[in-house]
């Protein structure tokens, strides 16, 4: 297997953890309406996710900064 393949099966692994990881917060609830991570979730602006989407290129850009180096 070469590095590029490598890289992008940990890359889609990460992805699959960290999707499992969000929709697990999402659909945790107590089962009578809403949960609260759900109320929390729709109460979010466009700023929040802007900065959400910057902390997970900041943390790609030190997974990669970590594989240079191994």
């Amino acid at each position: 297997m070469g590095h590029k393949m490598r890289s992008l099966m940990i890359g889609m692994a990460a992805g699959a953890l960290l999707g499992a990881a969000f929709a697990w917060v999402a659909s945790d609830g107590n089962g009578d309406g809403e949960s609260d991570a759900v109320a929390a979730v729709k109460q979010l602006g466009p700023m929040d996710y802007f900065g959400l989407g910057i902390a997970i290129l900041t943390l790609a850009r030190q997974f990669g900064g970590m594989l240079k180096k191994a």
